[in-house]
């Protein structure tokens, strides 16, 4: 089962210049909880913004290139062919995709399930989370952040199946 993962400002955006353009640790800490024990695909540059390989998870990244080199640990897949072959033979996991936004594009065909965080707020950035037709999706849960010194815009998650 593939499922994408990511967080957006009101306005869809989900990056500025490979980060997060906002600081929300609610949303940190829902996605360290959900994916942890998971495999997390992830596209190059995404994997560049990290320090290392995300602990306690299979870190995947998904790039055509050849000559990629990839700290131990870390595993290529070269083509979505190759996700839905891992998916296939771990049919009972969940596997997380974790952007970037091309492969958000390439994989949405093909995802099971979405965890969206809406930040009801506008930032500045530069990537954008392509269309969805939420006509596909049914909404299966929504939960409404608390807005507190730490997490200081309003949020919320939601978690949608495929129909």
């Amino acid at each position: 089962m593939i499922a994408l993962i990511w967080a957006e400002d009101q306005n869809g955006l989900i990056g500025k210049q490979g980060q997060l353009p906002w600081h929300l640790p609610a949303d940190m800490h829902r996605f360290k909880t959900l994916t942890t024990g998971h495999h997390v695909v992830m596209g190059r540059k995404t994997f560049m913004g990290f320090k290392r390989p995300l602990p306690h998870r299979t870190n995947w990244v998904l790039s055509q290139q050849s000559d990629l080199a990839l700290p131990a640990g870390v595993q290529q897949l070269t083509d979505l062919a190759a996700l839905k072959d891992l998916a296939a033979k771990n049919p009972d996991e969940l596997i997380f995709v974790i952007g970037g936004a091309v492969v958000f594009q390439a994989v949405l065909p093909i995802a099971d399930y979405l965890y969206r965080t809406r930040i009801n707020a506008r930032f500045d950035g530069d990537t954008w989370m392509p269309a969805i037709d939420y006509s596909q999706w049914q909404l299966v849960t929504k939960q409404v952040g608390t807005v507190d010194d730490k997490n200081r815009y309003p949020y919320e998650f939601d978690d949608f199946r495929r129909r």
